[in-house]
Protein backbone atom coordinates (compact mmCIF):
# COMPACT_ATOMS: atom_id res chain seq x y z
CA UNK A 1 0.00 0.00 0.00
CA UNK A 2 1.33 3.42 -0.73
CA UNK A 3 1.29 5.84 2.07
CA UNK A 4 0.62 9.42 1.02
CA UNK A 5 3.14 11.48 3.69
CA UNK A 6 2.52 14.63 2.17
CA UNK A 7 -0.82 14.11 3.06
CA UNK A 8 -0.54 12.54 6.30
CA UNK A 9 2.09 15.65 6.75
CA UNK A 10 -0.81 18.06 5.95
CA UNK A 11 -3.15 16.30 7.88
CA UNK A 12 -0.64 16.75 11.01
CA UNK A 13 0.28 20.65 10.26
CA UNK A 14 -2.99 21.70 10.21
CA UNK A 15 -4.29 19.64 13.84
CA UNK A 16 -1.52 21.25 14.81
CA UNK A 17 -2.42 24.52 14.17
CA UNK A 18 -6.02 23.75 15.35
CA UNK A 19 -4.69 22.83 18.91
CA UNK A 20 -2.72 25.93 18.95
CA UNK A 21 -5.61 28.20 18.15
CA UNK A 22 -7.68 26.37 20.60
CA UNK A 23 -5.19 27.12 23.75
CA UNK A 24 -5.06 30.65 22.60
CA UNK A 25 -8.74 31.24 22.91
CA UNK A 26 -8.94 29.54 25.87
CA UNK A 27 -6.10 31.70 27.44
CA UNK A 28 -7.82 34.85 26.01
CA UNK A 29 -11.16 33.63 27.66
CA UNK A 30 -9.34 33.75 31.06
CA UNK A 31 -8.36 37.63 30.12
CA UNK A 32 -5.03 36.59 29.47
CA UNK A 33 -2.50 38.49 27.55
CA UNK A 34 -0.82 35.54 25.37
CA UNK A 35 2.64 37.69 25.00
CA UNK A 36 3.16 37.90 28.85
CA UNK A 37 1.63 34.81 30.57
CA UNK A 38 4.63 32.98 30.41
CA UNK A 39 7.57 34.83 32.30
CA UNK A 40 10.96 35.35 31.07
CA UNK A 41 13.43 34.17 33.64
CA UNK A 42 16.02 36.60 32.30
CA UNK A 43 12.94 39.29 32.52
CA UNK A 44 10.62 38.27 35.68
CA UNK A 45 8.83 41.75 35.87
CA UNK A 46 7.90 41.96 32.16
CA UNK A 47 4.84 43.61 31.85
CA UNK A 48 4.85 45.14 35.18
CA UNK A 49 5.13 48.85 36.12
CA UNK A 50 5.25 50.81 39.09
CA UNK A 51 5.51 54.51 40.19
CA UNK A 52 8.17 56.19 42.53
CA UNK A 53 7.41 59.18 44.03
CA UNK A 54 10.79 61.79 45.39
CA UNK A 55 11.37 65.36 45.90
CA UNK A 56 13.33 67.59 44.08
CA UNK A 57 16.09 69.18 45.99
CA UNK A 58 18.74 71.89 44.58
CA UNK A 59 20.71 70.16 41.34
CA UNK A 60 19.95 66.65 41.60
CA UNK A 61 20.37 65.74 44.94
CA UNK A 62 18.83 62.13 46.07
CA UNK A 63 16.52 61.67 42.68
CA UNK A 64 19.57 61.42 40.59
CA UNK A 65 20.72 58.53 41.18
CA UNK A 66 17.37 56.79 40.78
CA UNK A 67 17.23 58.53 37.42
CA UNK A 68 20.21 57.16 36.46
CA UNK A 69 19.43 53.89 37.22
CA UNK A 70 15.90 53.31 36.11
CA UNK A 71 16.83 52.75 32.25
CA UNK A 72 19.84 49.85 33.04
CA UNK A 73 16.84 48.04 35.53
CA UNK A 74 14.39 48.02 32.87
CA UNK A 75 16.20 46.07 30.20
CA UNK A 76 18.09 43.62 32.75
CA UNK A 77 14.36 43.53 34.76
CA UNK A 78 11.79 43.81 31.59
CA UNK A 79 9.67 45.62 34.47
CA UNK A 80 9.20 49.71 33.92
CA UNK A 81 9.50 52.60 36.88
CA UNK A 82 7.89 56.11 36.44
CA UNK A 83 10.15 58.35 38.62
CA UNK A 84 7.70 60.91 39.99
CA UNK A 85 9.57 64.55 41.06
CA UNK A 86 7.57 67.25 42.91
CA UNK A 87 8.54 70.38 45.23
CA UNK A 88 9.20 69.44 48.76
CA UNK A 89 6.11 71.24 49.68
CA UNK A 90 4.35 69.00 46.63
CA UNK A 91 5.49 66.11 47.62
CA UNK A 92 4.43 66.77 51.29
CA UNK A 93 0.56 67.25 49.69
CA UNK A 94 1.03 64.09 47.22
CA UNK A 95 1.95 61.67 49.71
CA UNK A 96 -1.07 62.99 52.07
CA UNK A 97 -3.33 62.80 49.28
CA UNK A 98 -2.56 59.71 47.60
CA UNK A 99 -2.98 57.84 51.27
CA UNK A 100 -6.74 59.13 50.87
CA UNK A 101 -7.43 58.65 47.12
CA UNK A 102 -7.45 55.08 46.10
CA UNK A 103 -6.66 56.55 42.38
CA UNK A 104 -3.45 57.75 43.43
CA UNK A 105 -0.98 55.15 44.25
CA UNK A 106 2.74 54.91 44.49
CA UNK A 107 4.86 51.80 44.87
CA UNK A 108 8.01 53.15 46.52
CA UNK A 109 8.39 56.44 48.74
CA UNK A 110 11.80 57.59 49.11
CA UNK A 111 11.48 59.91 52.30
CA UNK A 112 13.46 61.16 54.87
CA UNK A 113 12.40 60.19 58.49
CA UNK A 114 9.57 62.55 59.07
CA UNK A 115 7.28 60.44 56.94
CA UNK A 116 7.69 57.68 59.63
CA UNK A 117 4.82 58.52 61.85
CA UNK A 118 2.64 58.85 58.81
CA UNK A 119 3.67 56.15 56.58
CA UNK A 120 4.54 53.40 59.01
CA UNK A 121 2.52 54.40 62.03
CA UNK A 122 -0.66 53.84 59.83
CA UNK A 123 -0.12 50.61 58.46
CA UNK A 124 0.62 51.71 54.56
CA UNK A 125 4.28 50.29 54.44
CA UNK A 126 5.09 46.73 53.67
CA UNK A 127 7.45 45.24 55.84
CA UNK A 128 10.65 44.42 54.36
CA UNK A 129 10.92 40.52 53.27
CA UNK A 130 13.65 38.60 55.30
CA UNK A 131 15.29 37.60 51.31
CA UNK A 132 15.29 41.33 50.70
CA UNK A 133 17.35 41.64 53.55
CA UNK A 134 19.77 39.07 52.90
CA UNK A 135 20.56 41.01 49.19
CA UNK A 136 20.63 44.40 50.71
CA UNK A 137 23.21 42.41 53.77
CA UNK A 138 20.85 44.42 56.38
CA UNK A 139 23.30 43.82 59.38
CA UNK A 140 26.55 45.76 57.37
CA UNK A 141 23.92 48.20 58.07
CA UNK A 142 25.09 50.92 61.11
CA UNK A 143 22.18 49.85 64.38
CA UNK A 144 21.37 53.69 64.78
CA UNK A 145 19.44 53.63 61.36
CA UNK A 146 18.73 50.07 61.37
CA UNK A 147 17.17 50.02 64.57
CA UNK A 148 15.45 53.78 64.97
CA UNK A 149 14.69 55.63 61.71
CA UNK A 150 14.84 52.66 59.81
CA UNK A 151 12.01 50.39 61.63
CA UNK A 152 9.16 50.73 63.67
CA UNK A 153 7.96 48.49 66.82
CA UNK A 154 10.79 46.85 66.52
CA UNK A 155 10.17 46.16 62.81
CA UNK A 156 12.53 46.63 59.46
CA UNK A 157 10.55 48.83 56.64
CA UNK A 158 13.42 51.02 55.09
CA UNK A 159 15.50 50.37 52.94
CA UNK A 160 19.30 52.27 53.94
CA UNK A 161 19.80 54.87 51.05
CA UNK A 162 21.46 57.52 52.75
CA UNK A 163 22.65 57.88 56.28
CA UNK A 164 22.98 61.49 57.62
CA UNK A 165 24.37 63.72 59.85
CA UNK A 166 25.23 67.34 60.23
CA UNK A 167 28.74 68.55 61.95
CA UNK A 168 30.95 71.60 61.27
CA UNK A 169 33.61 71.89 58.66
CA UNK A 170 36.22 74.73 58.83
CA UNK A 171 39.46 75.96 57.39
CA UNK A 172 42.11 74.35 58.87
CA UNK A 173 44.89 76.39 57.10
CA UNK A 174 43.43 79.04 58.30
CA UNK A 175 42.82 78.41 61.86
CA UNK A 176 46.82 77.16 61.95
CA UNK A 177 48.04 80.84 60.77
CA UNK A 178 50.21 81.78 63.53
CA UNK A 179 49.14 85.29 63.06
CA UNK A 180 45.85 84.50 63.41
CA UNK A 181 45.83 82.53 66.34
CA UNK A 182 47.46 85.55 68.33
CA UNK A 183 45.29 87.88 66.99
CA UNK A 184 42.34 86.05 67.94
CA UNK A 185 43.73 85.38 71.21
CA UNK A 186 44.82 88.77 72.14
CA UNK A 187 40.95 90.06 71.15
CA UNK A 188 38.98 87.05 72.66
CA UNK A 189 41.01 85.96 75.52
CA UNK A 190 41.43 82.09 74.24
CA UNK A 191 43.21 79.99 71.87
CA UNK A 192 41.45 79.77 68.58
CA UNK A 193 40.44 75.93 67.79
CA UNK A 194 37.45 74.37 66.54
CA UNK A 195 34.18 75.73 68.52
CA UNK A 196 32.95 73.84 71.29
CA UNK A 197 30.10 76.43 71.79
CA UNK A 198 27.66 78.53 69.69
CA UNK A 199 29.43 81.46 71.60
CA UNK A 200 33.09 80.22 70.08
CA UNK A 201 31.34 79.59 66.69
CA UNK A 202 29.85 83.67 66.70
CA UNK A 203 33.29 84.63 68.28
CA UNK A 204 35.20 83.02 65.50
CA UNK A 205 32.62 83.81 63.05
CA UNK A 206 33.10 87.50 63.76
CA UNK A 207 36.84 87.52 63.62
CA UNK A 208 36.95 86.22 60.75
CA UNK A 209 34.55 88.19 58.35
CA UNK A 210 34.82 91.04 56.33
CA UNK A 211 38.61 90.96 55.54
CA UNK A 212 41.07 89.48 53.25
CA UNK A 213 42.01 86.31 55.19
CA UNK A 214 43.55 83.95 52.42
CA UNK A 215 45.41 86.54 50.80
CA UNK A 216 43.69 86.42 47.34
CA UNK A 217 42.29 90.25 47.02
CA UNK A 218 39.35 89.08 47.78
CA UNK A 219 36.71 89.98 51.35
CA UNK A 220 36.25 87.00 53.04
CA UNK A 221 33.22 86.16 55.69
CA UNK A 222 33.24 84.05 58.75
CA UNK A 223 30.29 81.13 58.19
CA UNK A 224 27.55 79.72 56.17
CA UNK A 225 24.97 78.14 56.78
CA UNK A 226 21.04 77.16 55.19
CA UNK A 227 18.48 79.76 55.42
CA UNK A 228 16.46 79.16 52.60
CA UNK A 229 12.53 78.72 52.87
CA UNK A 230 10.64 75.60 51.37
CA UNK A 231 13.39 73.08 51.64
CA UNK A 232 15.15 71.56 54.48
CA UNK A 233 16.30 74.19 56.11
CA UNK A 234 14.58 73.80 59.80
CA UNK A 235 16.34 70.78 59.68
CA UNK A 236 19.64 72.20 60.57
CA UNK A 237 17.71 74.78 62.61
CA UNK A 238 16.61 72.31 64.86
CA UNK A 239 20.28 70.63 65.02
CA UNK A 240 21.56 74.03 65.98
CA UNK A 241 18.84 74.51 68.77
CA UNK A 242 19.87 70.96 70.42
CA UNK A 243 22.96 72.49 72.33
CA UNK A 244 20.15 74.68 74.53
CA UNK A 245 16.69 72.48 74.13
CA UNK A 246 18.18 68.60 74.00
CA UNK A 247 18.48 68.03 77.51
CA UNK A 248 20.79 65.10 77.90
CA UNK A 249 18.63 63.24 80.16
CA UNK A 250 15.30 63.70 78.29
CA UNK A 251 14.23 61.82 75.43
CA UNK A 252 11.94 64.27 74.45
CA UNK A 253 12.28 67.38 72.34
CA UNK A 254 10.02 69.14 70.07
CA UNK A 255 6.40 68.53 72.21
CA UNK A 256 5.51 67.65 76.22
CA UNK A 257 4.96 63.51 75.70
CA UNK A 258 2.45 63.87 78.00
CA UNK A 259 0.37 66.56 76.52
CA UNK A 260 1.94 67.32 73.03
CA UNK A 261 2.40 70.58 74.13
CA UNK A 262 5.20 72.66 72.12
CA UNK A 263 8.58 73.45 73.74
CA UNK A 264 9.28 75.17 70.40
CA UNK A 265 8.31 78.62 71.65
CA UNK A 266 10.59 77.82 74.88
CA UNK A 267 13.50 79.73 75.94
CA UNK A 268 16.01 77.53 74.78
CA UNK A 269 14.15 77.51 70.98
CA UNK A 270 13.80 81.20 71.06
CA UNK A 271 17.82 81.66 71.54
CA UNK A 272 18.37 79.33 69.01
CA UNK A 273 16.55 81.25 66.66
CA UNK A 274 18.53 84.52 67.95
CA UNK A 275 21.78 83.14 66.95
CA UNK A 276 20.16 81.20 63.77
CA UNK A 277 19.28 85.33 62.57
CA UNK A 278 22.49 86.59 64.10
CA UNK A 279 24.50 84.74 62.62
CA UNK A 280 24.17 86.08 59.32
CA UNK A 281 25.07 88.75 59.69
CA UNK A 282 28.93 86.98 59.40
CA UNK A 283 27.66 85.27 56.00
CA UNK A 284 28.09 86.01 52.34
CA UNK A 285 25.28 88.77 51.27
CA UNK A 286 22.08 86.90 50.05
CA UNK A 287 22.64 84.25 52.66
CA UNK A 288 19.01 84.42 53.62
CA UNK A 289 18.06 82.36 50.47
CA UNK A 290 21.29 80.14 50.80
CA UNK A 291 20.39 76.26 50.05
CA UNK A 292 22.80 73.36 50.21
CA UNK A 293 24.38 73.78 47.14
CA UNK A 294 24.51 77.79 47.91
CA UNK A 295 26.78 76.40 51.74
CA UNK A 296 29.00 74.18 49.18
CA UNK A 297 30.11 76.37 46.37
CA UNK A 298 30.62 79.35 49.38
CA UNK A 299 32.79 77.19 51.66
CA UNK A 300 34.34 74.71 48.46
CA UNK A 301 35.59 78.42 46.91
CA UNK A 302 37.27 79.56 49.82
CA UNK A 303 34.62 82.27 50.75
CA UNK A 304 33.98 81.57 54.32
CA UNK A 305 35.88 80.30 57.19
CA UNK A 306 33.28 77.47 58.53
CA UNK A 307 29.90 75.68 57.33
CA UNK A 308 27.72 73.72 58.73
CA UNK A 309 25.98 70.87 56.46
CA UNK A 310 25.76 67.38 56.12
CA UNK A 311 28.56 64.92 55.12
CA UNK A 312 27.85 66.06 51.45
CA UNK A 313 30.27 68.83 51.94
CA UNK A 314 33.20 66.50 52.44
CA UNK A 315 32.47 64.75 49.20
CA UNK A 316 32.14 68.20 47.59
CA UNK A 317 35.34 69.97 48.77
CA UNK A 318 37.29 66.48 48.12
CA UNK A 319 36.09 66.43 43.96
CA UNK A 320 34.21 69.76 42.69
CA UNK A 321 35.34 71.88 39.99
CA UNK A 322 34.93 74.90 41.73
CA UNK A 323 36.85 73.74 45.27
CA UNK A 324 40.40 75.05 45.60
CA UNK A 325 40.46 73.85 49.43
CA UNK A 326 41.43 70.30 49.03
CA UNK A 327 43.23 68.71 51.84
CA UNK A 328 42.50 72.19 53.71
CA UNK A 329 39.87 71.03 55.34
CA UNK A 330 38.84 70.60 59.14
CA UNK A 331 36.32 68.02 60.25
CA UNK A 332 34.15 68.97 63.57
CA UNK A 333 31.22 68.40 65.91
CA UNK A 334 28.40 71.01 65.68
CA UNK A 335 28.73 73.05 68.45
CA UNK A 336 27.34 73.06 71.81
CA UNK A 337 26.61 74.76 75.10
CA UNK A 338 27.82 75.30 78.68
CA UNK A 339 24.19 75.57 79.64
CA UNK A 340 21.37 73.35 78.63
CA UNK A 341 17.20 73.93 79.29
CA UNK A 342 15.31 72.41 81.40
CA UNK A 343 11.50 71.67 80.54
CA UNK A 344 10.74 70.05 82.95
CA UNK A 345 12.19 72.73 86.07
CA UNK A 346 11.63 75.50 83.23
CA UNK A 347 15.24 76.50 84.08
CA UNK A 348 18.88 76.63 82.57
CA UNK A 349 21.26 74.50 84.24
CA UNK A 350 25.47 74.55 84.10
CA UNK A 351 26.20 71.72 82.22
CA UNK A 352 27.92 71.41 78.92
CA UNK A 353 25.80 70.00 76.58
CA UNK A 354 26.95 68.06 73.04
CA UNK A 355 24.42 66.81 70.74
CA UNK A 356 24.62 65.23 67.56
CA UNK A 357 21.70 65.33 64.48
CA UNK A 358 21.05 62.43 63.02
CA UNK A 359 18.41 64.59 60.39
CA UNK A 360 17.37 63.34 56.99
CA UNK A 361 18.15 59.45 56.09
CA UNK A 362 16.57 58.64 53.13
CA UNK A 363 15.06 55.58 52.71
CA UNK A 364 13.25 53.41 49.92
CA UNK A 365 9.49 52.09 51.52
CA UNK A 366 7.30 49.98 49.46
CA UNK A 367 3.89 50.79 49.38
CA UNK A 368 1.70 47.84 51.24
CA UNK A 369 -1.06 48.18 48.42
CA UNK A 370 1.32 48.17 45.89
CA UNK A 371 -0.12 45.36 43.04
CA UNK A 372 3.97 44.68 41.92
CA UNK A 373 5.77 44.45 45.34
CA UNK A 374 8.39 41.85 43.93
CA UNK A 375 9.28 44.70 41.52
CA UNK A 376 9.29 47.88 44.09
CA UNK A 377 11.54 45.49 46.63
CA UNK A 378 13.93 44.63 43.18
CA UNK A 379 13.89 48.04 42.53
CA UNK A 380 14.97 49.72 45.98
CA UNK A 381 17.23 46.87 46.99
CA UNK A 382 18.99 47.85 43.45
CA UNK A 383 19.22 51.58 44.86
CA UNK A 384 19.88 50.42 48.50
CA UNK A 385 22.21 47.81 47.95
CA UNK A 386 25.75 47.60 49.95
CA UNK A 387 27.58 48.09 46.30
CA UNK A 388 25.17 50.76 45.45
CA UNK A 389 25.96 52.82 48.16
CA UNK A 390 29.34 52.83 48.61
CA UNK A 391 29.86 54.14 45.23
CA UNK A 392 27.21 56.96 45.54
CA UNK A 393 28.27 57.86 49.08
CA UNK A 394 31.60 58.70 47.07
CA UNK A 395 30.33 60.51 44.30
CA UNK A 396 29.88 64.13 44.35
CA UNK A 397 26.61 65.51 44.02
CA UNK A 398 24.49 62.40 45.05
CA UNK A 399 23.95 63.65 48.58
CA UNK A 400 24.16 59.80 49.65
CA UNK A 401 25.89 59.91 52.51
CA UNK A 402 27.42 57.12 54.80
CA UNK A 403 24.69 54.50 56.50
CA UNK A 404 26.84 51.34 56.82
CA UNK A 405 29.93 49.37 58.49
CA UNK A 406 31.56 48.80 54.81
CA UNK A 407 31.62 52.65 53.88
CA UNK A 408 34.12 53.15 57.07
CA UNK A 409 36.54 50.57 56.86
CA UNK A 410 38.46 51.52 54.10
CA UNK A 411 39.49 55.28 54.19
CA UNK A 412 41.95 54.83 51.41
CA UNK A 413 39.22 54.06 48.87
CA UNK A 414 38.21 57.18 49.56
CA UNK A 415 41.21 58.49 46.89
CA UNK A 416 39.17 57.72 44.13
CA UNK A 417 36.63 60.39 45.20
CA UNK A 418 39.18 62.77 45.45
CA UNK A 419 40.23 62.58 49.14
CA UNK A 420 43.50 62.11 50.70
CA UNK A 421 43.91 59.09 52.88
CA UNK A 422 44.55 61.15 55.83
CA UNK A 423 41.52 63.52 55.33
CA UNK A 424 39.25 60.21 54.58
CA UNK A 425 39.92 59.10 57.51
CA UNK A 426 39.66 62.72 59.77
CA UNK A 427 36.02 62.89 57.77
CA UNK A 428 35.15 59.64 58.67
CA UNK A 429 36.53 59.37 62.27
CA UNK A 430 34.25 62.96 62.80
CA UNK A 431 30.86 61.23 61.55
CA UNK A 432 31.55 57.95 63.64
CA UNK A 433 31.58 60.77 67.09
CA UNK A 434 28.44 61.88 65.60
CA UNK A 435 26.81 58.87 65.31
CA UNK A 436 28.51 57.38 68.80
CA UNK A 437 26.25 60.38 70.81
CA UNK A 438 23.47 59.09 72.83
CA UNK A 439 22.05 62.77 73.06
CA UNK A 440 20.87 62.87 69.76
CA UNK A 441 18.14 64.99 67.86
CA UNK A 442 16.07 63.18 65.12
CA UNK A 443 14.02 64.35 63.16
CA UNK A 444 9.91 64.57 64.14
CA UNK A 445 8.21 61.21 62.75
CA UNK A 446 4.79 61.85 63.86
CA UNK A 447 1.44 61.82 61.24
CA UNK A 448 1.86 65.69 60.69
CA UNK A 449 5.40 65.93 60.80
CA UNK A 450 5.34 68.03 57.30
CA UNK A 451 3.18 70.18 58.29
CA UNK A 452 4.68 70.88 61.43
CA UNK A 453 7.94 71.40 59.61
CA UNK A 454 5.80 73.82 57.30
CA UNK A 455 4.69 75.56 60.44
CA UNK A 456 8.09 76.22 61.36
CA UNK A 457 9.64 76.76 58.41
CA UNK A 458 6.99 79.82 57.97
CA UNK A 459 7.58 81.57 61.04
CA UNK A 460 11.30 80.69 61.76
CA UNK A 461 11.91 82.40 57.74
CA UNK A 462 10.09 85.67 59.38
CA UNK A 463 12.39 86.45 61.51
CA UNK A 464 15.32 85.39 59.29
CA UNK A 465 14.45 88.39 56.79
CA UNK A 466 13.49 90.78 60.06
CA UNK A 467 9.90 90.49 60.32
CA UNK A 468 9.34 88.87 63.04
CA UNK A 469 11.72 88.75 66.65
CA UNK A 470 12.32 85.09 67.33
CA UNK A 471 10.14 85.06 69.96
CA UNK A 472 7.10 86.02 68.42
CA UNK A 473 7.96 83.49 65.17
CA UNK A 474 8.00 80.75 67.85
CA UNK A 475 5.03 81.94 69.53
CA UNK A 476 3.06 81.97 66.09
CA UNK A 477 4.82 78.55 64.78
CA UNK A 478 3.97 77.08 68.27
CA UNK A 479 0.20 78.01 68.04
CA UNK A 480 0.48 76.53 64.73
CA UNK A 481 1.41 73.63 66.12
CA UNK A 482 -1.03 73.37 68.73
CA UNK A 483 -3.99 73.47 65.39
CA UNK A 484 -2.35 70.48 63.86
CA UNK A 485 -1.94 68.06 66.79
CA UNK A 486 -5.94 69.04 67.45
CA UNK A 487 -6.65 68.18 63.69
CA UNK A 488 -5.04 65.10 63.59
CA UNK A 489 -6.31 64.21 67.62
CA UNK A 490 -4.36 64.96 70.24
CA UNK A 491 -4.74 61.84 71.86
CA UNK A 492 -3.54 59.65 68.81
CA UNK A 493 -0.75 61.85 68.72
CA UNK A 494 0.29 61.62 72.02
CA UNK A 495 0.59 57.96 71.81
CA UNK A 496 2.61 58.39 68.57
CA UNK A 497 4.90 60.74 70.03
CA UNK A 498 5.59 58.37 72.66
CA UNK A 499 6.11 55.82 70.54
CA UNK A 500 8.54 57.75 68.75
CA UNK A 501 10.51 58.32 71.72
CA UNK A 502 11.43 54.63 72.08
Amino acid sequence: MKIDYANRFTLAALLVLILVGFAGCERKKEGNDVSTSVVNPSKPFAGQSIVLIVPTLEARLIRGPILDEVESFEKKTGGKVRVVTPSWNETIEKIDQSLKDPNLKYDIFVVISMWNGTLLGNNHIEPIPEAIKKQIDWDDVLPIYRNTVLSWNGKAYGLPYDGDCINLYYRKDIFEKPEYKAAFSKRYGYPLAPPKTWKAFRDIAEFFNGWDWDGDGKVEYGMAGLRVKDDISMLQFFAQAGAYAKYPDDKAYYFDPDTMKPRINNPAFVRALSDYVDFMKFGPPGMASFAGHDVRNSFASGEVAMALDWADMGIFVANSPVSIIKDKVGYAQIPGSNTVYNSHTHRWEKRHNDVSSISGNWMFLVNKDSKHKDLAFAFAAHMTSKEMTKKLTATNGTAVNPSRYSHFNDPASWEQAGFSTASAKAYLDEITVSLSNPNVVYDITIPGAGEYYQAIDEYAYKAVKGEMTPQAAMDHAAHSWEQITDDLGREKQIVFYKSSLN
